[in-house]
């Protein structure tokens, strides 16, 4: 058990580390750890980024859903407190200087640049979850939703509305 946490804790630290973009920066980093350690399939990993998607703090709450699968409570631990600490000291140590910083010319074409490919993030791992969810005519049909949701500001109670009654038409099916 302890080796397990040990190596949440070593592998979320380099999440961590190395996720830009926050939670969905992050994700495609989980997912290579999760999977190549066979903590986690691919169906389950997609369930704890879906479930950290419906609560506040998407990151926080699938890094804690995995590292509890993997080690229970000492593993949830390890694991959302390595995820977090990374990011809490670059920015302690970062925002001493920013305001000295943001004014050397150069700072603000790295920091848009940055931007830019954290956008780029988002959009590969919107592409990654894409794939893996539209196995069928029910996930092609929740894409479909989602994007017509975002589309057009569908307020959630009307897509939960939505989804249950398809839900239920199609368990019924």
């Amino acid at each position: 058990m302890l080796s397990a946490i040990m190596s949440l804790l070593g592998h979320f630290l380099w999440v961590g580390t190395l996720g830009f973009g926050g939670g969905f920066g992050m994700i495609p980093l989980m997912k290579t750890v999760t999977l190549s350690h066979h903590w986690l399939g691919v169906s389950a990993f997609n369930e704890a980024i879906a479930l950290g998607q419906i609560t506040p703090g998407p990151v926080a709450i699938s890094t804690t859903f995995i590292g509890y699968r993997v080690a229970g409570v000492g593993g949830a631990l390890a694991a959302t407190i390595a995820v977090f600490t990374p990011p809490v000291v670059i920015v302690a140590v970062l925002s001493r200087w920013y305001g000295k910083l943001k004014s050397v010319p150069g700072v603000q074409n790295v920091l848009y640049a940055t931007l830019s490919g954290v956008v780029g993030l988002i959009l590969g791992v919107t592409i990654m979850l894409g794939r893996s969810i539209v196995h069928s005519a029910e996930g092609g049909l929740f894409v479909v939703a989602a994007i017509l949701a975002g589309r057009f500001k569908v307020p959630y109670w009307a897509i939960i509305l939505a989804a249950g009654t398809v839900g239920a038409v199609l368990m019924r099916g």
